[in-house]
Parts: C-alpha cells; structure tokens; sequence
C-alpha cells in the first residue's frame, strides 16, 4: 500500500535485526542523542529514560538546564530516527541514561 508508512502506527514497528539497544548517558553537559550513526534500515528509535529529569531541543541549539523541552524521569517514547539525530539532551539534574532501540515498519 502506497501510504503505509503514513497510517502505521507504532504498534507495526519492529526492532532491527541485529541491532542491540544502546544506553546514552546523560550529564551536566549537553550533547547529541544519537552520538553513533543508526543503522540504514532505522526509521523510529524507541527510548525510556531512567534516572534524572532531562531537558532536550531540536533546533541545534543546546538545551540547557532551564531551557528545553523537557523528558521526566521514567518517560519513555518513540521518535523518527531524523528527530532522534537532531536531538541535543542535557540531564536538569545528576545524571541518566537514556536508552535508544533502533526501529523499522512491519
């Protein structure tokens, strides 16, 4: 179907064959999300975040503690794998891991 990857939801995705998850830590520090390239077959990344509240922009500005769009600690939620690589993280406070599962349509 010529639009299947406008009406599939999240539900019809799949992780990729052969990829493991990978945990990013997150600091004082702000810096990229995706900091190795994803697989050529990634079209979502899943991820949970465990450990601090974290604050995130898309723009390619930094986030900073106070600015942001901001992941409560324990969230998690799928992204388009060109939102995850935009994505620049800083933990608001201590630190976290966030950790990244590659995803492709069924």
């Amino acid at each position: 179907m010529p639009n299947s990857r406008i009406v599939n939801g999240p539900m019809q995705l799949l992780p990729v064959q052969g990829v493991n998850h990978r945990n990013v830590a997150i600091s004082g520090t702000a810096g990229n999300l995706i900091v190795a390239a994803l697989n050529s077959e990634t079209q979502h990344v899943y991820w949970t975040n465990a450990g601090c509240d974290v604050r995130f922009t898309i723009d390619g500005n930094a986030p900073t503690t106070t600015d942001g769009h901001i992941i409560k600690d324990g969230n998690s939620g799928i992204w388009s794998s060109s939102f995850a690589k935009a994505a620049k993280v800083i933990a608001v406070s201590g630190s976290g891991v966030i950790t990244v599962s590659e995803l492709n349509y069924l």
